[in-house]
């Protein structure tokens, strides 16, 4: 039976000794241990901690990385598959197709552009049905600041769930993907 594939999306910014780069390693593991792999943009932080966490579980760990961000190297040490894209647009469409779900860490502009684009994708039914939620306390505040928007209705936070911890987040897109869609 094929092992379902998780793109994790999250900052490059954490260092092993940060709390979030040990959020992210408890995600990886916690998505290891119940049978998903995952998918990362492939570099350093986040994308490095939940790669790590996975493998060390005997789950498989692919890396999307960038011709745009060749300076920082090849893949982390945990991938097991890397995908060298061109550019972003290539990058997000990997990392957007090929995922059967999706979380997202706390991060910056990348994580959001990737948050976005996927969770427009799942709303307009422009991609198959596919779990997504938000892991960490800030994503709760942000959508409640969404939805007091008159722009951004309760309709659209329907197709996202939060979870304040790592191992609610896997549990979350695991039972996701799991339901008939």
């Amino acid at each position: 039976m094929k092992r379902p594939l998780i793109a994790v999306f999250g900052s490059s910014a954490p260092r092993e000794d940060d709390p979030a780069y040990r959020r992210a390693l408890q995600l990886g593991r916690a998505l290891g241990r119940g049978g998903a792999d995952v998918m990362t943009g492939g570099y350093g932080g986040a994308m490095e901690a939940c790669s790590r966490g996975c493998h060390e579980t005997g789950g498989k760990v692919v890396g999307v990385t960038v011709e745009l961000y060749r300076q920082r190297g090849g893949a982390n040490p945990w991938v097991d598959e890397r995908v060298h894209t061109r550019d972003l647009f290539e990058r997000l469409r990997h990392l957007i197709d090929c995922a059967d779900g999706f979380i997202a860490l706390p991060g910056s502009v990348g994580t959001f552009a990737e948050l976005f684009l996927t969770w427009t994708l799942l709303s307009a039914r422009g991609r198959p049905a596919a779990p997504l939620v938000l892991c960490g306390e800030p994503w709760e505040e942000h959508l409640t600041l969404l939805k007091r928007s008159e722009s951004f209705g309760a309709q659209l936070c329907a197709t996202v769930q939060t979870a304040r911890d790592p191992d609610g987040a896997a549990r979350k897109v695991l039972e996701g993907v799991a339901a008939p869609h």
